[in-house]
């Protein structure tokens, strides 16, 4: 049959297509009766379980009627209804536990009903009238039963029904000698109890499938409500995550925006800085070397003066103050220098606690202590701690300077705190003002005092020079912090401070790790200074070629003497020398590193030592990096100098 013939076969009710007969979905809602006898048996099935239970009951309670309408069957009768069908009607109801139950339930159900009617109808046909009139009742009582309260779909109510009409039918005509009136009184009765019955199934059916189309519907509908909530869902889902990323997008913006701000500010504070570090450094540089010329003066000859006059002589404390206000002013023109230009010299691999303890038990920190008797230090070094490649003349004046800070910040009583140890950096990962570090392993030192703090519009000026706000007479030229800054910089690390105003300050030096594990050897200082050898002097100062002509003639060496590098070439042409001291600028003419470059065309593996006024950081180190042996900063004294030579000298040639 094709779907438009089941489509006008079926009966509409509500939408509902049903087949008139059978009551099956039919036409386009055919898939529905699978499902809807899936679901059926689910109902059904607890209540053939009560109602097998409730058949067996009765049909062995009205055995008493047997004993009673006719006791000399009652045997017979009994065998019928416990022999036969109490066993089935038993067997049917654990036969519901079984799985494949579902697959025969409608037609084991019906042949349940037409047995117990086959029993009743034994019992009309083996009993006598009018004691078989009594079990007409039972067969009537079957059959409502099973239309009724069997839950069999109404095509297996009304085939049951019927087959046991038939019997009743059949028995009656031909084997059990039933009066026509009370045949065809019975018949009504039968036949009116069948329409009846089927009416019922057919309308329990019907409710029961229509009742289900209907939840089918309102699942449909509710899918649907369901898929349009789902999807309103997904709607608000996505256009809640697009807001959120646009909230992000524009907090992101937010925060570039104002890292990008900071960034500005920080570079134009940096421009500035460097703009004045400029300005410093040209100035500087225009008197410094002119001031340490003077300078050398004014060390080297009391040196000299002091090595001539008798140990008892009354002008040696003059020679002496003398020497000793040269160094101070020296060291004022290397602070400047230091923060004007950086750091440019030898570095040596170092401890970082070698440098403590040797400042600790330092003339200089000896005093500070005695100007400063109620605050106490502490020094806390890490074991095992790595070495770095380091200015020790450098990392030694910024700790200093630190420590001098340290004590200064304490009004009376109080304790300075130094600690050593190691961290390694991340990139864009590390403590609070370290992000500009290259990733790797650090040396940290911490100096920390209890005094009374930095304010937050001070601490972002400390590393400033000439910025103080101590008390007049308590500190010196105000370059200590930017001394310190600088010196950490040009070693490729970095300095933090942590501080608030009552709670005390600390400041956190980062050097970058050395590779190296072990410090290197140098040479401590020698008493005996002497030596030998013909050592070319390369100055274009004549004050600067006595000082040092004199030294060196002083220690035992030959001495020649130029004022310029290209008469420093003519004389290497004719002459071999052991070393060359050569100063850095000069002017007219070439510099120390050109000088340098064209001496070693013509004496390959020259030794020399570079000298300078102030520092000429890159020329220097690439000097350094060409093959200069040493370099050694204007002003020197006769030690310096006499070391630098010795040392160099008794170096095996590389």
């Amino acid at each position: 049959m094709e779907k438009g013939e089941k489509d006008r076969a079926g009966a509409k009710f509500e939408g509902i297509l049903l087949h008139p007969l059978t009551l099956s979905f039919t036409g386009s809602q055919e898939s529905l009766e699978k499902r809807f006898i899936e679901e059926n048996f689910n109902v059904i099935l607890p209540i053939v379980r009560i109602i097998l239970p409730l058949a067996l009951l009765f049909y062995a309670i009205f055995g008493i009627l047997d004993a009673y309408l006719i006791p000399e069957k009652k045997y017979l009768f009994w065998l019928i209804r416990y022999a036969f069908i109490c066993p089935l009607i038993l067997g049917m109801f654990f036969g519901t536990f079984h799985k494949d139950f579902k697959k025969i339930a409608q037609p084991s159900i019906a042949a349940i009903e037409i047995i117990a009617g086959i029993g009743i109808v034994l019992m009309i046909v083996l009993s006598r009238p009018p004691v078989a009139y009594s079990y007409y009742a039972g067969l009537i009582l079957i059959i409502i039963f099973g239309y009724t309260s069997t839950t069999l779909r109404f095509v297996w109510a009304s085939l049951a029904g019927w087959i046991l009409v038939l019997l009743y039918e059949t028995a009656s005509l031909f084997i059990a000698d039933t009066p026509t009136p009370v045949l065809i009184n019975n018949n009504f009765f039968f036949i009116s109890a069948n329409l009846i019955g089927m009416l019922a199934c057919y309308l329990i059916e019907f409710h029961s499938r229509r009742d289900f189309y209907r939840k089918h519907l309102l699942a449909i509908e509710r899918d649907k409500v369901q898929q349009a909530k789902t999807h309103l869902e997904e709607r608000v889902r996505e256009r809640t995550r697009q807001l959120r990323e646009i909230n992000q997008q524009l907090l992101q913006e937010i925060r570039e925006r104002g890292r990008l701000e900071k960034e500005r500010a920080r570079i134009q504070g940096q421009l500035a800085r460097h703009q004045k570090m400029e300005s410093l450094g040209l100035m500087a540089g225009g008197v410094a070397h002119d001031l340490n010329k003077i300078l050398s003066g004014i060390i080297t000859y009391p040196e000299l003066m002091l090595m001539k006059l008798p140990v008892k002589s009354d002008l040696r404390k003059y020679a002496e103050a003398i020497r000793d206000s040269g160094n101070r002013a020296a060291a004022v023109v290397a602070d400047l220098l230091t923060v004007a230009r950086g750091v440019a010299s030898e570095r040596d691999v170092v401890c970082i606690n070698e440098l403590v303890e040797s400042h600790l038990a330092s003339p200089e920190f000896k005093g500070l202590v005695s100007r400063y008797p109620e605050i106490k230090l502490s020094f806390n070094p890490a074991d095992g701690l790595p070495a770095c490649e380091v200015s020790t003349v450098h990392i030694q004046k910024a700790l200093m300077n630190l420590i001098n800070n340290a004590f200064e910040a304490i009004a009376s009583e109080g304790r300075v705190t130094l600690t050593t140890g190691t961290c390694f950096i991340e990139e864009k990962d590390g403590p609070p003002g370290t992000e500009l570090l290259a990733p790797g392993r650090y040396v940290t030192l911490d100096v920390e005092d209890t005094g009374h703090g930095i304010s937050p519009e001070d601490a972002s000026h400390i590393f400033e020079p000439f910025y103080s706000k101590k008390v007049l007479g308590r500190s010196g030229t105000g370059l200590g912090l930017a001394v310190v800054w600088n010196t950490i910089h040009e070693h490729g690390g970095t300095v933090t401070v942590q501080s608030g105003e009552g709670r005390g300050t600390r400041f956190t030096v980062y050097l970058p790790a050395s590779r190296e594990n072990k410090s290197r050897e140098k040479m401590r200082d020698t008493p005996d200074l002497r030596g030998a050898g013909k050592i070319l002097i390369v100055d274009d100062e004549p004050l600067q070629r006595d000082i040092n002509g004199q030294i060196l003639s002083h220690l035992g060496y030959e001495v020649a003497a130029v004022d310029s590098g290209e008469r420093a070439l003519e004389y290497l042409r004719d002459h071999a020398v052991d070393l060359v001291l050569l100063d850095m600028v000069m002017d007219p003419g070439m510099d120390g590193l050109q000088t340098y470059r064209e001496i070693i065309k013509i004496r390959p593996g020259q030794k020399t030592i570079l000298v300078s006024g102030y520092s000429e950081s890159d020329k220097v180190k690439i000097a350094l990096q060409s093959g200069v042996a040493r370099f050694i900063k204007k002003p020197f004294s006769i030690q310096i100098l006499g070391m630098a030579v010795k040392e160099v000298l008794e170096t095996s040639p590389a």
